[in-house]
């Protein structure tokens, strides 16, 4: 049902919405005093921030005061300024207003003064649409410009730097916030050390220190922070695609250091938390946490943590499932998805005491390597030495692990050739 004449909806937008900029809200109070003037009652506010008017950007604020119009829910739409609806000229304005002519509704530009539903306003939005989209194109110039320039000085061009970073007003380069480089640098220590990004997320939210933008540490921001170019002192650049439907080049969120033209090389903007090799170190690290997938997607890479995963099988009649860690045991995986195998069970440290002996008795001369190695290169070679290794059920509760009776390990030579096992 058509709401009443007297109905009007408002259209507010503003391209970068900073906090503690009043320019929504002085654009709302305009357009509320000029409706009440008119007699008119609003009945939905639509907004768009952070949006631009020029740019191929979604707008849902826009698409909804649209379709209010040409659904026929009011018949009058009011916006602050022409250019606050929209920067594309002639190519957005010209067909809205066709539409709004359609459904006997008008457009309405409070500070321009222009009333599509008036003769002669509608040829003076027009004009002014393209005033705007040529103002955005000059600007877009000048930015463009100035960015070449402090990029050839070595300086920032603008937004927020990295967390522990801040702008030097003289030098217009980056240096420490002293307020906020001190976990800046204990965040890099502890991606140095191999710490895993979510028990320093853990770590920072323990002690109850801030995120850049508030709230609570997580994986992902701390993932871009050790990522960024800035953070390890260079000139970040945001890589650019062409997208074919919109024909024109858009950002990506792909970051990567800024090359100087003449020499290829990156560009310093001043002190960073950490080296250059340091960060290369981290995110050498990074990168080895995740695959690839077959559709494009990075998953992270979960290593087994424990020695024998994947190497322990359940050697009740009929089974064969492999058996993982379980609190303190080895379990049979079968019995843990509930099947009716009546399942092996082993405790950790006896079972991977006996394993360990038997293969530096067959091969002595890696006991040095095994000793010093982590538990990645100790798992190694033992798959280099073990083809896999079966495990029998207790007879009893409460009895001593008898490696003797328990275990079949089958050797990965002889296992070649017609999986030959040896009893422990």
């Amino acid at each position: 049902m058509r709401q009443p004449d007297i109905s009007a909806d408002l259209y507010l937008r503003l391209s970068v919405d900073r906090e503690g900029k009043t320019a929504i809200e002085r654009q709302e109070a305009d357009c509320r005093a000029w409706a009440a003037r008119h007699g008119l009652v609003v009945r939905q506010v639509h907004v768009d921030r952070g949006r631009s008017g020029y740019k191929d950007v979604t707008r849902k604020g826009f698409e909804a005061a649209r379709a209010a119009v040409t659904s026929g829910a009011v018949r009058t739409l009011i916006v602050w300024k022409l250019d606050r609806l929209s920067r594309k000229g002639t190519a957005e304005v010209g067909p809205l207003l066709d539409e709004f002519d359609l459904n006997h509704s008008r457009l309405v530009s409070v500070m321009d003064g222009l009333d599509s539903s008036s003769p002669g306003d509608r040829l003076a939005m027009a004009s002014l649409s393209e005033w705007a989209r040529a103002e955005a194109e000059t600007q877009g110039e000048r930015i463009r410009h100035a960015k070449q320039y402090l990029r050839s000085r070595g300086r920032w061009i603008g937004g927020q730097p990295p967390y522990g970073l801040r702008v030097d007003a003289a030098s217009g380069q980056l240096t420490p916030d002293p307020e906020t480089a001190v976990y800046a640098r204990l965040i890099a220590d502890e991606a140095l050390s191999g710490r895993p990004l979510v028990k320093i997320a853990r770590l920072l939210n323990e002690y109850e220190i801030a995120a850049p933008r508030g709230g609570l540490w997580q994986v992902g921001s701390l993932s871009q922070l050790l990522r960024a170019p800035a953070f390890a002192g260079l000139l970040p650049e945001t890589e650019t695609v062409w997208d074919e439907k919109r024909d024109c080049r858009r950002y990506t969120s792909v970051v990567r250091p800024y090359l100087d033209p003449q020499t290829g090389q990156p560009v310093m903007v001043g002190e960073g938390i950490v080296t250059l090799k340091e960060q290369q170190r981290i995110v050498a690290e990074l990168e080895s946490r995740t695959r690839l997938r077959g559709d494009g997607v990075k998953r992270p890479v979960r290593g087994p943590a424990h020695l024998l995963t994947g190497l322990l099988y359940c050697d009740a009649e009929g089974c064969g499932a492999r058996m993982s860690r379980n609190g303190t045991s080895y379990v049979c995986q079968g019995v843990r998805l509930g099947h009716t195998c009546p399942g092996a069970r082993a405790m950790a440290t006896s079972v991977e005491a006996a394993v360990v002996a038997a293969v530096l008795v067959r091969q002595p001369g890696v006991a040095a390597e095994w000793n010093d190695g982590d538990i990645s290169r100790k798992r190694a070679l033992l798959f280099e030495v073990v083809e896999r290794v079966w495990v029998t059920r207790a007879e009893g509760r409460g009895r001593r692990f008898e490696p003797d009776k328990r275990l079949r390990i089958v050797w990965a030579a002889e296992g070649s050739h017609g999986g030959a096992s040896h009893q422990v």
